[in-house]
Parts: C-alpha cells; sequence; structure tokens
C-alpha cells in the first residue's frame, strides 16, 4: 500500500496543492496608474513582467523563477511588483511606450513611469535577483563607501536610512544598523515621511526593529501607505515567521505570528490565522490540530471553493490515516466533483475511497475521471493505473 501511494503521489504531481507560495507577490487587479501611485506612497520602484500568452520563455520565468522564495522574499520587500500581457487590454499601450517587441521584457520602474532598468529575455533566480539589485543601486561601489563612513562614525540620521536602504537593496544584514537608526530618530524625525517608509519597508519580519513602531503607529500608516498595503506588510510578516518556525523548532515563531495577525485585526486575519495554522500544522507532521483548523476553514471560507476544497482533500489523502478524518475528506471531495465536474477533483474522490477500501465506488469515480480527463485533454495515466490497482484489489477479495 505504500509502495501504491508513494506511485501515486509522483504521478499526481501537477495537480494543485495546499500550501501557499512565498515567491512574488503580483498585483493583477489595479490599472497602471494605481500600480505608479502605489509605488510612490511606498517609496519603490514598480517591477512589471511583460509577457505574452504564446512566449515560452515568459512561462518558464512564471513557472520556475517567479515562485522562487529568494526571489519573493527579495521583490516582495523591494517592489511594486505587477505583470501585463502586452498584447491584451493595458498591456497594448504600455508595449508601445515602452518600445517593448521582445518577450520577455523586464521593466523597472520608478513612481513616474519612468524606466530604471530594463532587460529583455528570460532570466535565471540568480540574475533576476541581480538584477533587481542594479535597478535600486545602479551606481557601483556605493555600497563600499557608504561602509567605510558607517565605519568612520557618520550617524546622521539621512545617512543611516540611505545607508540602512543600500544594505537591504544589496541583500545585506541591516538589523544592528536599523535598531541604532531609530535610537537616532528625533520626535520629528520619526513623523517624517522618508523616515517613516524607510521603517516600513525596512521592517521584514517578526524580530525586526521596527516592527513595534509599526504596530504602534497603525493608524499614521495607514494614511500613509493605504490599508491594503499596511494589512499585507503584517501578513507577510507573519507568514515569513510561521515558514521559518519548523526549521527553527521554534513554536514561539508560529505563535507570535499568530499573535501579530490577531492585533493587527486587519479583515481577514481570521481566515489569514487558520491558513497560517494549517501550513505550520502540516510542516510540523501535527494532523490532530490540522483537522481542526482545516474544518473551521472549510466551513468558513471554502465551502463552495472547489480549487481550495480539493487541495484541502488531497493534503488529507496523503497524510491522514484517521477513519473519520478521511470520511470527512471524502465528503468535501465529492463537493468538488459537484461542483465542478473536473478530471483531478474526480481523482481525488477516487483516492479517496481507494484508501477506505471502498474499491467498488472508487472504480466509478475512475471511470468518471478518465472521461473527463478525454473532455479536458488531460492525461489519465493516474486514473488509469489507480484503476489498474483498484482491480487488483478487488480480485484479491473472498
Amino acid at each position: 500500500m505504500k509502495k501504491f501511494l508513494f506511485t501515486f503521489f509522483i504521478a499526481y504531481c501537477l495537480l494543485p496543492t495546499a500550501t501557499f507560495s512565498q515567491g512574488i507577490d503580483f498585483i493583477h487587479d489595479k490599472k497602471f496608474q494605481e500600480i505608479l501611485d502605489m509605488a510612490k506612497a511606498q517609496n519603490k520602484l514598480v517591477f512589471i513582467d511583460c509577457y505574452t500568452s504564446w512566449c515560452g520563455p515568459c512561462k518558464r520565468l512564471a513557472a520556475q523563477v517567479f515562485p522562487d522564495s529568494a526571489v519573493g522574499e527579495f521583490y516582495n520587500s523591494t517592489f511594486v511588483n505587477t505583470k501585463f500581457d502586452m498584447e491584451k487590454g493595458e498591456g497594448v499601450e504600455l508595449a508601445g511606450k515602452y518600445q517593448i517587441r521582445a518577450y520577455p521584457t523586464l521593466l523597472w520602474l520608478d513612481g513616474e513611469g519612468n524606466v530604471k532598468h530594463k532587460i529583455v529575455g528570460g532570466l535565471d533566480v540568480l540574475g533576476l535577483i541581480q538584477n533587481g539589485k542594479k535597478a535600486v543601486d545602479p551606481t557601483p561601489g556605493i555600497l563600499t563607501s557608504m561602509k567605510k563612513l558607517y565605519a568612520e562614525g557618520n550617524r546622521d540620521a539621512d545617512f543611516l536610512c540611505d545607508y540602512l536602504g543600500t544594505l537591504n537593496s544589496s541583500g545585506e544584514k541591516y538589523e544592528d544598523v536599523f535598531k541604532e537608526y531609530l535610537g537616532k530618530l528625533s520626535n520629528n524625525e520619526l513623523t517624517d515621511p522618508k523616515h517613516t517608509r524607510s521603517i516600513f519597508n525596512l521592517t521584514k519580519d517578526l524580530k525586526s526593529p521596527g516592527l513595534t513602531y509599526l504596530v504602534k503607529n497603525k493608524d499614521y500608516y495607514m494614511n500613509l501607505v493605504g490599508a491594503e498595503a499596511f494589512n499585507k506588510k503584517i501578513n507577510q510578516i507573519a507568514a515569513k515567521a510561521v515558514s521559518e518556525a519548523p526549521r527553527a523548532d521554534d513554536k514561539n515563531l508560529f505563535e507570535g505570528a499568530i499573535e501579530l495577525l490577531k492585533t493587527n485585526k486587519a479583515p481577514d486575519h481570521a481566515e489569514q490565522t487558520l491558513k497560517l495554522s494549517m501550513d505550520y500544522y502540516t510542516h510540523m507532521n501535527d494532523w490532530v490540530n490540522y483537522d481542526k483548523n482545516a474544518s473551521v476553514y472549510v466551513k468558513k471560507y471554502v465551502s463552495k471553493n472547489a480549487a481550495a476544497l480539493n487541495d484541502i482533500a488531497w493534503t488529507y489523502f496523503l497524510n491522514v490515516n484517521d477513519e473519520a478524518q478521511l470520511q470527512k475528506a471524502t465528503k468535501w471531495a465529492y463537493t468538488c466533483v459537484n461542483t465542478d465536474n473536473k478530471y483531478t477533483y474526480n481523482l481525488t474522490y477516487a483516492y479517496l475511497l481507494y484508501k477506505q477500501n471502498i474499491y467498488k465506488e472508487a472504480e466509478r469515480a475512475c471511470d468518471y475521471a478518465i472521461i473527463r480527463a478525454k473532455e479536458e485533454n488531460a492525461n489519465p495515466s493516474s486514473a488509469t493505473a489507480l484503476k489498474e490497482a483498484i482491480k487488483k484489489s478487488l480480485e484479491k477479495k473472498p
């Protein structure tokens, strides 16, 4: 049985999983001018992926580079990220404005729409990060000279602000300098948008010296960067802590992240709390607590969202052996099939039935999955393999 499940895990690997992406968080629902306005408000550059639907290298970037966690950590904290199909909507106008004739083209713009950096062609993870750093710090040697000034004792608040920005864009650690910078700021400087924006951009994790200041001055930041950007920042900090907690074997990071969400009380904080709890307990292989949170999450937020519900049901199939929990997941999978009769949803339903030795129903679900695969031009190999395994199991029954 274990060998069978492992085989299906490989065969089924193209299905969505219930993990949360840590790559670049692209904004899809705003106009170009709104993106520029956001960049100005946050004192950031705009990063634009200029693509087309038929471009192979564009698809490789989207599938292999943009989802990378290191890329996401740098780009989400440094840029306002968006993408436009150059053959649709505003993309057509942007292609003309910025003379884009080859794809992919990657643009880094300031808040006025001026090009700060431009690359034509695909990049790997390292190349994308290096070009992002070049966009924000195009002058070679600037970091070296600023380090020298800092070592010589320059502690002017404006200098420290610029120095921290350069350290950040260069990917270097800056927590000690950040703490010193906060201690140097006068009351007047603590209400200067230049410094408050700097504090906002530099605060990236639960242990950051700037987090207390952000939380304490929530109303100010809501006006400065907008409620959406502030809540997104808090959610990102919480998500980062939860992702680090299992690797660091530090439950305090997880608990601190959940407390941060509750303290911030964003409109989606309850949903985010459940999602991050599910993510944490997945990595900890704690399926009792995963089930508690997943059950509430499904009931409150995704009972009619077939894609999300299928992801959770599949997680139960892979990891849970409790009979009552499997029965619950099977009901969810059945709901997916009735909501949207897709190949993958029928397949998840079949897997769960098979795992509970309900062979006849599992076989029927496989048949439906194969029919849907043909209609969707999908590869039915997982369903046919499962059907063969069911057939052998039925033959063994007395």
